[in-house]
């Protein structure tokens, strides 16, 4: 059975989990803060020739020109499809969102 995701729910993903937290913390690519700029460790040419925009929530590679949001980063490094990384980035949401969930049940 094909899943199927909204583009309000793929819109929150690119945007609302921060592209450098996920790199760092979550799909551990190392990383490292240079003249006041996060780079990592590019998943595609291994090069750190990177950096992170925090306002638009993208990350490029200078060095192989790839461009990558959150579900371009997990599909790369995890090698898993589009429907999986997808799936990999609603479960790193759900404990945040439990919280907001359960206060307003109980108004």
């Amino acid at each position: 059975m094909k899943a199927k995701f909204s583009s309000r729910e793929l819109f929150d993903l690119r945007n609302t989990i921060p592209v450098d937290m996920l790199i760092r913390d979550q799909l551990q690519l190392p990383s490292k803060i240079r003249d006041g700029v996060f780079r990592f460790l590019c998943p595609v040419c291994n090069e750190f020739q990177t950096a992170v925009n925090p306002n638009t929530n993208l990350a490029r590679c200078f060095r192989c020109e790839k461009n990558f949001n959150t579900i371009d980063l997990v599909m790369t490094v995890r090698g898993c499809g589009f429907k999986d990384s997808v799936l990999f980035l609603k479960a790193l949401r759900m404990p945040a969102e439990e919280p907001k969930a359960l206060v307003g049940r109980f108004r």
